[in-house]
């Protein structure tokens, strides 16, 4: 995700963004402007302003640290708040005259339930987080249910799917709704379909996507027997059962065979399906044994302590060509 997120500072680039480089779990730019450009980078979880390396910052008693903080409020993203902001600091090495420093130098508020700058290390650099930008205040709050998929990564694979503004995209293991509100706010999709088992996630889907302006329909099906018409969807987006938090392997050897062969046949043959999943010897032999459909890209990305693969999946070549003659020959 690193990567996609380092791809997509690139395409803003110069003026806005320059510098750009990347670190094992970030990316660093120097950026001037309105805090809004970068709202179209939907795969960070924080905007942080770099103060100093975090392991002197101590020595010289983050008069550095103190200085960046203060450039920031003049010109940069800090200033970018309205009125003095309040101020949270993680417990790092010397932070409590650090703390009477900032309250009395800047004028800031120590408030560390309500803060809009939170100062915490990360690796090796001592930063401060613009709460604004913060993944809790840029995404809706959405209420969750087990095995809910970050909104970081829904974002991931929502891109992944490349929907078009005039596409219907369906998700048949939909449970709260996550990516289905992703797609939404982005503003892609004339249509949303979201199916599952389980009434309780339906419901707790239904409130996450009641603020949603987009068309949107949920009914409980199983995703072995899709309640749609053959070629009735433009993209497929999902988090499966990974056989861990949700199922079983045992269920999973039952369910990815079945429930591809549904895909293949309710996904307009131009297409295109975005599948997250763990059990991934099991699904790459279950895309195998499927007629029709193949796997175009895989990404790997690490939640919650998990590393599943992103699979995009598009129909065959041999699948398009028999579905164009089968179409030609019902017209004739």
């Amino acid at each position: 995700m690193v990567d996609r997120l380092l791809q997509h500072c690139h395409d803003i680039g110069a003026p806005t963004l320059t510098n750009i480089r990347r670190t094992s779990d970030s990316v660093l730019f120097d950026f001037d402007g309105n805090l809004e450009q970068l709202l179209p980078l939907r795969m960070f979880s924080t905007l942080s302003v770099v103060l100093d390396e975090s392991e002197h910052a101590w020595i010289d008693g983050f008069a550095d640290a103190l200085a960046e903080l203060e450039q920031s409020t003049k010109s940069g993203a800090i200033g970018a708040l309205s009125g003095p902001p309040a101020y949270r600091v993680d417990r790092i090495e010397g932070r409590e005259p650090f703390m009477e420093t900032i309250s009395t130098k800047l004028g800031w508020e120590n408030d560390p339930k309500a803060w809009d700058v939170n100062i915490a290390e990360h690796g090796p650099f001592l930063l401060a987080d613009v709460g604004a930008m913060h993944r809790s205040r840029r995404y809706a709050k959405l209420r969750r249910i087990p095995a809910s998929v970050n909104p970081l990564v829904g974002s991931l694979l929502v891109q992944l799917a490349k929907p078009e503004a005039d596409d219907t995209v369906y998700d048949p293991f939909c449970g709260s709704g996550t990516l289905l509100t992703e797609v939404a706010a982005i503003g892609r999709g004339a249509g949303l379909l979201g199916t599952d088992i389980s009434p309780t996630a339906l419901e707790v889907a239904r409130l996450n996507l009641s603020a949603v302006d987009t068309p949107h329909l949920l009914a409980q099906a199983r995703a072995e027997t899709l309640p749609l018409p053959e070629h009735s969807v433009d993209r497929i987006i999902s988090n499966m059962p990974f056989g861990k938090r949700v199922g079983s392997h045992h269920a999973n050897s039952r369910l990815y065979p079945r429930f591809l062969a549904e895909l293949t046949r309710v996904l307009n043959p131009k297409g295109r399906a975005v599948l997250l999943t763990e059990d991934k010897r099991l699904f790459q032999q279950a895309v195998q044994e499927t007629s029709g459909i193949r796997v175009i890209k895989e990404v790997q990305v690490t939640s919650g302590g998990l590393h599943p693969t992103a699979y995009t999946i598009e129909h065959t070549q041999k699948s398009r060509r028999t579905d164009h003659h089968r179409k030609r020959l019902s017209e004739g």
